[in-house]
């Protein structure tokens, strides 16, 4: 029998935020254990919560990017279960009126040399107070109260997964989502974005849905697909033997690589809400509404399908030219002042994405500056390729002598360093000519051996050219010049 596999996703974020959900509390969780924690984080008596409207703001952002509609009326409620990193003995959550509902997330799927986009839909959104961190040490739990009240968005799909393969790209688009409209950090390993799953296995074109085990805190993309891979198979295991599928909930041991049972699952009516008696309903206006869409960068897979079938860029160097707003800005802004000079802006593309992508990535990357070009600037980047293009100076002598000075920081433009280090003075063609002949002369043996097969040997020759020159020189220049004098 064929089997399929029914996935939702139950997504918690950690919104960026000065404080916390209810208290004016740091919300850097990361700190010294039990530091930033005061009267209200720890619920003591006669304290009451207060609304972060940064909080709020964040979670809208976030809606409106996936499609959702906005809740305008909201309040809290009171998720009651006792748990040790609970300092309240409740949750103050929104149980009765998430602030988003509907809407979906874009993810993609490769597939050999192409990717396919895929969407999942949203149920909703709510927000929430984080709960503290258990430390189990020494054979003894302690634990971190930092975490409690840090502002929470729980995204919930609806059950459009089918494999570990696209719960694993839904959750990646959702952090590189969240990093990409600034709402939080992403960071698995810290737990900011944290990942529960709910899977069930049914025959392969039943439309009924099987029982479903939720999978609980999985911080990491690679645990999320690893986990369902084995959950899925012990379920059919399990099915196969006729035997049947319980509702409850799972962790998962990444050191075995197995899913083991936890407790059996709660029910809405477990946790006993009821509306929050110390916050008063809180009301998103229209004025809130389109100042938050104002801030909103492009969509991101408006953007890919642009730098894709207009620009012709592959999927890759899209996917990467749209981690960032900034990065963004600095490609649309470096193409434009290219094409004010070209007049042709999809030609321009290419280049730039080379050099942001390439060796402008890997000098940020290695010498830890600021992303995306350290301080280059785009006009600075623009003139750079200008002078490539126009054959005043070579590539690779940009990006080995000039390069490093743009990127850490200069108040000269690429040609004024140009002439400061020597460099504007390029070999004339006839002067290039006569560089290749002597060259190839010196050569025969090697000659010899590019006509007999070996055409590798073409950048061999290109080099030695490149070393006569001192790296002044074109390189595709050479190239042509020597292939023309080999016929």
């Amino acid at each position: 029998m064929e089997w399929e596999a029914v996935i939702g996703l139950e997504l918690h974020v950690q919104l960026l935020t000065a404080s916390k959900l209810f208290s004016a509390d740091p919300a850097h969780f990361t700190a010294e254990p039990n530091t930033h924690i005061h009267a209200i984080s720890l619920a003591h008596p006669g304290t009451l919560p207060r609304l972060n409207r940064k909080a709020i703001e964040q979670a809208i952002k976030l809606g409106l990017a996936c499609q959702s509609q906005i809740t305008r009326v909201n309040y809290f409620d009171r998720k009651n279960y006792f748990y040790p990193d609970l300092p309240k003995g409740y949750q103050i959550t929104q149980h009765h009126t998430p602030i988003c509902t509907g809407g979906y997330l874009t993810f993609y799927l490769q597939e050999h040399t192409h990717s396919i986009r895929r969407q999942v839909r949203i149920h909703h959104m709510h927000l929430e107070e984080d709960a503290g961190k258990l430390l189990h040490q020494h054979q003894q739990s302690l634990i971190d109260f930092n975490r409690a009240g840090v502002p929470l968005l729980e995204i919930v799909t609806e059950p459009d997964l089918h494999s570990p393969e696209e719960a694993a790209a839904c959750l990646t688009a959702l952090r590189r989502l969240v990093r990409y409209l600034g709402v939080s950090d992403g960071n698995m390993e810290e737990g900011s974005l944290r990942c529960d799953v709910n899977v069930s296995v049914r025959p392969a074109g039943q439309t009924t849905l099987g029982t479903k085990v939720e999978i609980k805190n999985l911080n990491s993309v690679r645990f999320v697909r690893r986990a369902l891979e084995y959950e899925i198979n012990r379920q059919i295991a399990e099915l196969q033997q006729g035997n049947a599928i319980t509702q409850h909930t799972r962790g998962y041991d990444e050191q075995r690589n197995l899913t083991y049972p936890q407790r059996q699952k709660e029910m809405a009516h477990d946790y006993r809400y009821f509306p929050e008696p110390d916050l008063s309903p809180f009301v998103i206006t229209d004025e809130m509404l389109d100042a938050i869409r104002q801030q909103l960068p492009p969509p991101q897979e408006t953007l890919i399908d642009t730098y894709q079938h207009q620009f012709g860029l592959s999927f890759s160097e899209a996917w990467q030219l749209t981690e960032s707003p900034t990065i963004v800005q600095f490609f649309s802004d470096t193409l434009h002042l290219l094409a004010a000079k070209t007049a042709n802006l999809e030609t321009m593309a290419a280049p730039v994405a080379h050099w942001l992508l390439g060796p402008i990535r890997a000098y940020v990357s290695n010498h830890h500056l600021p992303e995306p070009a350290g301080q280059l600037t785009p006009r600075q980047l623009a003139e750079l390729i200008q002078l490539i293009e126009n054959k005043t100076i070579s590539f690779s002598t940009a990006a080995q002598q000039l390069l490093p000075s743009l990127l850490e920081g200069t108040s000269l433009s690429p040609t004024q360093l140009i002439t400061q280090l020597g460099l504007h003075a390029q070999p004339d063609t006839q002067q290039l000519i006569a560089c290749v002949e002597e060259t190839l002369q010196a050569m025969p043996d090697k000659i010899k051996q590019y006509r007999s097969g070996k055409k590798g040997l073409l950048s061999f020759f290109v080099g030695e050219v490149m070393k006569k020159t001192q790296g002044k020189a074109n390189p595709q220049l050479i190239h042509e010049l020597i292939r023309e004098r080999l016929k």
